[in-house]
């Protein structure tokens, strides 16, 4: 599990198993297919390499921080695998899309991003 920041450093979500989680590591907020990754409106909203989550802007929403172990994992992972599964059945456009990466960040917070319908 790897937390997920922003551009100030600041954790917004972990990464669990291509899983985005709140920082509560209760709810299921995105998935990552591929290298792409979907939230509530379940098409692509991005992409995921070189560490960063990638608007398709090619702005940068996101990056991948701090290793966590195995101890840190959630308590709850089968409820997290469930919702993610969930969250799979409901996507139906799955064909990743070309992003050409920046360096700046987006404006938009990337859990609202995720959250967005």
């Amino acid at each position: 599990m790897n937390s997920i920041v922003d551009k100030d450093g600041e954790i917004v979500a972990y990464l669990y198993q291509n899983v985005i989680i709140d920082t509560k590591r209760e709810k299921v907020l995105g998935v990552i297919l591929g290298n792409c990754f979907f939230g509530k409106s379940k098409e692509p909203l991005g992409k995921f390499f070189q560490n960063k989550f990638y608007k398709k802007s090619g702005k940068i929403v996101a990056k991948l921080g701090e290793k966590y172990s195995k101890d840190e994992f959630p308590e709850n992972d089968f409820h997290i695998i469930n919702e993610a599964w969930k969250s799979l059945l409901d996507i139906k456009d799955h064909i990743c899309i070309w992003i050409e990466p920046k360096k700046d960040w987006g404006k938009k917070n990337f859990v609202e991003l995720l959250k967005d319908k």
